[in-house]
């Protein structure tokens, strides 16, 4: 029974529906769930088990259940981030900057570590020097991450320029795109290195970091606009106690992302810097 109810949890959750956890008497009364949209750069049984304690504790602090979405792909994700199909959303930084300027959602809180691109390739070929990555392929998870984006420049001030010296090829997530360069499929992966941590070990144990191609900010905590200023002065509150929790402390040292942090002047001006690409891209990606 345990293995059926796990099954159909991760369904739902690759359709994109709720995914419920039980809820008390009074989350009940509450009234209708807070939906945390995830963005898709792990498989979906990973985003359900690393997210699981985070999930639980809100509706802890709460009192209302909480339900997790996602998407097949990042075309998917944002349309439903534009279309407003989630209440707070756990986005890359470019996304949800994006948001905040276009759609006007609302800041919470921001992961304290940044986020680091990082070049990765099988165990059995590993990179030696830029170079190497002429004529071949960079698996990514899309090209209107950020990460794509910051290490197309990155290798471009090194003389190779996309689409001439190598390509990027999309993967469905960070641990596909790390088995495609495991597997030979591609010369190298551009992965989050919280990503590659959080890989299944029989792919993680394959793969060999060379080098870090990108730093940008922490994964954003947005709400949309029509959550009001209690409700996200609750949400920042139950999100900082889950922080400070046992949960809270395992959940930060498994995925390495430090706790939460303010929005600062200096995320708004990297992120300023990027906003045009990310637009270009995104609508081609939309376009299709």
């Amino acid at each position: 029974m345990h293995h059926l109810t796990a099954f159909i949890g991760c369904l739902c959750l690759i359709l994109g529906l709720a995914l419920p956890v039980p809820a008390t008497a009074a989350q009940k009364a509450a009234g209708a769930p807070l939906t945390v949209g995830l963005m898709p750069y792990l498989s979906t049984r990973t985003l359900l088990r690393t997210h699981e304690p985070l999930v639980r504790s809100l509706e802890q602090q709460l009192e209302r259940p909480v339900q997790l979405r996602t998407a097949p792909d990042y075309p998917t994700f944002f349309r439903r981030l534009r279309d407003g199909a989630y209440d707070i959303v756990i986005s890359a930084p470019h996304y949800g900057w994006l948001a905040i300027k276009d759609y006007g959602y609302q800041p919470i809180l921001v992961h304290k570590e940044p986020i680091r691109g990082v070049l990765v390739t099988a165990v059995e070929q590993p990179l030696t020097r830029t170079e190497e990555l002429r004529g071949g392929t960079i698996a990514v998870t899309d090209r209107s991450a950020l990460m794509a984006i910051l290490g197309a420049l990155s290798l471009a001030d090194e003389g190779l320029i996309e689409g001439r010296d190598y390509r990027f090829v999309s993967a469905v997530s960070h641990s596909s795109a790390i088995q495609n360069a495991v597997i030979g499929k591609t010369r190298a992966a551009l992965v989050n290195s919280t990503g590659l941590l959080l890989s299944p070990p029989e792919i993680r144990d394959k793969a060999v970091i060379w080098r870090e191609l990108a730093v940008f900010p922490g994964q954003f905590y947005i709400a949309h606009p029509r959550m009001q200023q209690d409700q996200l002065n609750a949400i920042r509150s139950a999100l900082l106690g889950f922080e400070q929790s046992a949960a809270g402390r395992e959940f930060f040292t498994n995925t390495r992302q430090g706790g939460y942090r303010a929005l600062s002047a200096d995320d708004r001006a990297q992120l300023d810097r990027s906003l045009p690409e990310t637009r270009r891209l995104l609508r081609e990606a939309l376009a299709q």
